[in-house]
């Protein structure tokens, strides 16, 4: 029993030292990707820069893209959680809450959604996000609001656009205000600017 206690908190220390290099080599990478682009970025330079061995880092990554990408899903985890825990909940009449939960992950997580929403970031984190978006408010829309699929392409990309715009300047402003803020003014903007014009349009 002492031996399974003593291996216990061994492996807790090793999990701890884990998490401890993962976030050293996160920070690092993006640090290097608020100055370049993740094509221009290699193992050695992001190695060097947080102090850790080249080994230790090809013991959790392939290189860093892979590396990108792992950070890339952990935050689409945390956003696709907070869409399911809203799942029901109309976007174009009840986004507050929803918005409010999403702009509070982006908060959590500003370090990493700046870069990723900057110049040198992943186009294909952009994309991901749009289909997230896109999931959202497709049933929404074309239950009753949009007349067809073509209409519905326009109005989402307009949208869609628009909401990542608002984002990547809460960001650049350093998310001053606070996410129940930012939720209250993208919601004023779906009931004032879209669900207005829907309205016209039905």
């Amino acid at each position: 029993m002492k031996d399974m206690k003593q291996e216990t908190g061994t492996e807790k220390k090793e999990d701890r030292r884990v998490r401890r290099t993962k976030k050293l080599l996160s920070q690092g990478l993006i640090e290097l990707m608020q100055q370049k682009q993740v094509k221009d970025i290699t193992v050695r330079e992001l190695a060097d820069l947080v102090d850790v061995n080249r080994g230790t880092f090809y013991l959790y990554y392939r290189d860093i893209f892979d590396m990108l990408e792992r950070l890339e899903e952990e935050l689409f985890e945390q956003l696709n959680a907070v869409i399911l825990a809203h799942k029901g909940e109309p976007i174009l009449t009840h986004a507050r809450p929803m918005l409010k939960d999403l702009f509070r992950i982006v908060a959590e997580n500003k370090e990493i959604c700046s870069v990723l929403l900057s110049d040198n970031g992943d186009i294909k984190f952009l994309q991901k996000l749009s289909d997230v978006i896109q999931e959202k408010l497709r049933m929404d829309w074309l239950n009753g609001y949009v007349e067809n699929e073509t209409e519905f392409e326009y109005r989402y990309a307009f949208g869609a656009l628009g909401f990542i715009g608002l984002l990547r300047t809460w960001l650049h402003r350093d998310c001053v205000e606070s996410a129940d803020d930012m939720a209250a003014f993208a919601d004023s903007l779906i009931r004032q600017g879209i669900m207005t014009d829907l309205s016209k349009a039905k």
